[in-house]
């Protein structure tokens, strides 16, 4: 773990993500580190802390950004990836409803 003083943020991101992945094969799971994949073992979603922040890495926003909601724009870092810094962001509200439609692409990627 790169920087601990993320963990309570990286806890609440990941159980974003677990909660709308609950079919897929969780790999990783563990303080920092939680990686999921497809049954067929396709890379699916990630967190992880990084030492500035706490990356959630996407998948099938790579192939399909038009899922985007508009409100985490402001957080997006890469084509798949989204950069978190404090637990009371109001953009992490959003995240369930884009992991919602990620997941509806599972099999489309």
């Amino acid at each position: 773990m790169k920087n601990p003083a993320y963990l309570f943020l990286w806890a609440k991101l990941a159980d974003i993500i677990r909660e709308n992945s609950t079919d897929l094969p969780i790999i990783v799971d563990e303080p920092g580190d939680l990686r999921i994949e497809t049954k067929t073992g396709r890379p699916f979603a990630s967190v992880r802390i990084q030492l500035r922040h706490v990356g959630v890495y996407l998948l099938p926003l790579y192939y399909h950004p038009e899922i985007l909601p508009p409100v985490l724009s402001s957080r997006k870092s890469g084509k798949a990836t989204f950069r978190f810094t404090e637990e009371d962001d109001a953009s992490i509200d959003e995240l369930s409803l884009l992991m919602q439609r990620c997941h509806s692409l599972v099999g489309n990627y």
